[in-house]
This record gives C-alpha cells, structure tokens and sequence, in this order.
C-alpha cells in the first residue's frame, strides 16, 4: 500500500473487505485515487471521477503518486473502484444491518444512535467512536446535524426518506452491466488511553460499517444483480430489525387514549412487517447457504421504534441509559447491566406475543439468539406542520431514549473487551432466545451498591 517507511509503521490486515461489494483482497492490491485534475475518467465508476490506479512511486510519507506527479490520499477497492477507508486496512470489520419496513424509523433511529453513541462510549466506556470515513458518513452527519446540533431550535424538521437509489448507492460498470452497491457509514472504534484494555487496543479496535437501505429494497423482487443493495445482510455480525407499533392497528387500538401521537391515529399506515423479516431472511439464507429451516447464527435485535407511542403499554415510563448502567465503587468504572436489559426484553416479548405475536414467531423462527429493545429515536411524538401537512419535530423537543442500547448490548455481548458488563446468571433462556420464553432474569439492582453479582470486561 505504501513505502517503506510507512509500512513499517502500520499494522495491515492480512485481507481487506469492500464495505461496497464485499471483495475480499490483500491490502497491496488496493488501489489509489489519482489527484491531478487532468485524470479525470474512471473505466468503472465513469467520466466524471479520478481514474484510480496501482501506483509505481511513493511520496517519503508513504502515500502514491500519480502519473501527473500529485501526492494521492484517498484509497479504492480493485474490484468495483468504490473508495474504501483507510480504516479498513488497518483494523477488522464489523457489518450491522439496518432493516424494516418503509416509514419505519430507520434514519431517524440511526441518527439518534450514532450521535448518542459519540457520547455514551466517551462518556461511560472511554471509549472513541468517530468516522472513519467523514465523506461518507456526511449523510448521516447531516442528519445528526439537523436533529441535535440546529440552531433553529424551534423551527419543524424532518429527515426526507430513504430512497432506492440516490446518495446512499453507488453506481458501477461491469462491462455492460450497470451495478447499484449500497454506500455504508464507516465508523472507527477505539480504546482511549484511560480504558481498563487499552494496552490491547489492536486487538479490539474495530472498523464498523453500518447500513441503512430504504424499506421497499426488502419487497420481494427488489434484490436482483443489477442492484445486490441487500447482500450485506448474509455478511453482518448483528441484524438491527425495526417494528413500527404505529403501523399496526392492534397496537393502535390498544394505544387509543393512552397517547397524542398523530402516527397512532387510524389514519396511519399499515403494513404487513413480519413480510420484511421473512423476505430477508430468505435472502440470508440464500446468500449464506442455510437450509430454509436453519436458524441463522447472527444474533437478531428487534428494535421497537417511537417507544414514546406506546409506552404505557409497557409501563416502565421514561428509559435512560443511566438505567441500564451500573457503577462500580471501588473503581468509578461504569458497566452495561445486561440482565436488565434482557428483562427488559422480556418484557417486550410480553407485549410483541400479546399484539403482534407473528413478528415474535418470525424473528425467533429465524434467529437463534434474539433481543427485544424498545426505542425512541426522538423522545416524544412529531408535531403536524399547518402549513405542509408533514410531520416534523423541533430540535429543542428531541430526547432521544436508548437509541444507543441495542448497539451497546451488541458491542459488550460480541465485541469481546470493550464494554465492561453486569451479566445476568442465565445469560441466554430457554428456547436459544436471549430473555425469550417466558424466563425473566432478576434486575441487578438488588445486588449491594458497588459488589455487583458478576462483574466482567470480557478482556481475556
């Protein structure tokens, strides 16, 4: 990748994946991004980007140079010449895919996570968690931007929907065929120097890649070659599933006088979800090569978006972090309480197998190890706009609640060291499902303040 004297700075993957087309590759074979304006003219990205090329002459930093003589900074997969992060080559990979139906939440909950995610680890974990690749991440950030950092605090917002083709997708050509890839968000995870592992932070640092496809890419027929946008899927170490409660008429009608959301109205869409979940776990047996009755391995989270809808259904009020968090005296540290989660999650099943037991019965029919998380990406209900007849938030009103858990719980239960944890006695329940089957785990707030039942940093 680089010359001499960078090399023996960096510490390479043995293999790099494409976060675009999933080409696996060792990092020699990466390409570069030309930097002189006069090569312009991509043979598979087209007219109007740099060419990229396998470069012959390094700059004393270590980075290519270019026909022209231009330094080059920005790197590219050989196979479909999407740029990848640098990131990527240095440090392992994580896939999370986002799914569920249209008008579902996703942009709204992805934002809320990653800008909750930026604080909470810093903040509870010291731990850094940034883009690793700002270019692309600029969607999201926008996003984020909108919600938490706007200064017309007063002012209706809304994030425009997710479409099937657009700034998300890249296109490329093979030949004749014209390929659509999905564009991920690339995040870099990383000990800080106060974190309890960070002698290891090698080891467990981690490339995150994160991807958000609109809900019709998970109608069937909407995966073909031309456009492989959901193939991320049979790739990712953790399946986020979202269910909307505002589109389904039984929790609607179980809602009536218990909430002022306009989403819970009759008026409101309704969609058949567990349809979402079955197509892509179709698709993930396809890609994976699982027989149609094989649970998938990969844990699911079924993530129980506009909690603040329906929450007296649930009666556990307003959720914070600081609720699923435990510190320990003697240290300051803070930890992730994972059998209060998991209680929780118990009792989100509860509810699911009460009104809508089909999306219980497609999730743990799919997945071997489940969890159930209620989130409110906003905090509270959109306003309707007089004016347009949209509805919108005001940034001032945004509160997020546990938009960050169900990436923490997957982080400390299959990112190894990062997280310290409270784990419960019977991590996983009866059945394969975790908290599932009717087992509920007793909260760990009944262990002595700073002596928690079972204490870990998963570090060894």
């Amino acid at each position: 990748m680089n010359g001499p004297s960078a090399v023996s700075s960096l510490q390479l993957q043995a293999k790099v994946t494409c976060p675009h087309c999933w080409h696996t590759f060792p990092p020699e074979d990466v390409l570069w991004v030309s930097q002189h304006p006069n090569l312009l003219g991509d043979a598979r990205l087209g007219a109007e980007h740099q060419r990229r090329f396998l470069p012959t002459r390094f700059s004393v930093e270590g980075d290519a140079i270019d026909s022209q003589g231009f330094e080059c900074h920005a790197l590219a997969c050989p196979q479909c010449h999407l740029s990848v992060p640098r990131a990527l080559l240095e440090l392992p990979p994580l896939f999370f895919s986002i799914l569920g139906a249209p008008a579902s939440g996703k942009s709204y909950f992805l934002a809320a996570m990653t800008w909750q995610m930026r604080q909470s680890l810093a903040q509870h974990f010291s731990i850094a968690f940034g883009d690793a690749d700002p270019t692309s991440n600029r969607g999201l950030n926008e996003y984020e931007e909108l919600l938490f950092l706007n200064s017309q605090q007063d002012q209706l917002v809304a994030i425009r929907k997710t479409e099937l083709q657009g700034d998300l997708y890249d296109t490329v050509l093979f030949d004749e065929q014209t390929v659509s890839y999905p564009r991920p968000f690339v995040f870099s995870v990383r000990p800080l120097p106060t974190h309890r592992n960070f002698a290891t932070m090698a080891r467990l640092s981690r490339a995150l890649c994160l991807y958000d496809n609109a809900g019709e890419h998970f109608l069937p027929g909407q995966d073909s070659v031309a456009s492989p946008v959901t193939r991320h899927l049979a790739r990712s170490r953790v399946l986020l599933f979202l269910f909307d409660p505002t589109q389904d008429p039984r929790f609607r009608k179980a809602c009536v006088g218990r909430t002022n959301d306009p989403q819970m109205n009759d008026r409101a869409r309704t969609m058949r979800q567990e349809t979402i979940l079955a197509e892509a776990a179709d698709r993930i047996r396809r890609y994976g090569g699982l027989g149609q009755g094989a649970q998938h391995t990969a844990p699911l989270v079924v993530v129980v978006t506009k909690y603040d809808a329906w929450a007296p259904l649930l009666g556990l009020g307003r959720l914070e972090l600081a609720r699923a968090l435990r510190t320990n005296r003697a240290t300051g540290e803070s930890a992730l309480d994972l059998g209060l989660i998991e209680q929780t999650s118990a009792a989100v099943r509860t509810v699911l197998t009460r009104l809508s037991p089909e999306i219980v019965s497609a999730a743990e029919g799919f997945a071997r190890q489940v969890l159930y998380v209620p989130v409110s990406a906003l905090g509270r209900g959109p306003e309707l706009d007089p004016k347009t007849g949209m509805l919108g938030i005001r940034p001032r009103d945004v509160a997020p609640m546990w938009a960050e858990v169900p990436l923490l719980y997957a982080m400390c239960r299959w990112m190894k060291g990062l997280i310290p944890y409270m784990a419960p006695k019977t991590p996983i329940a009866a059945g394969g499902q975790v908290a599932a089957g009717g087992e509920v785990h007793s909260p760990s707030a009944g262990a002595p303040a700073g002596y928690p039942r079972v204490w870990g940093d998963t570090g060894t």
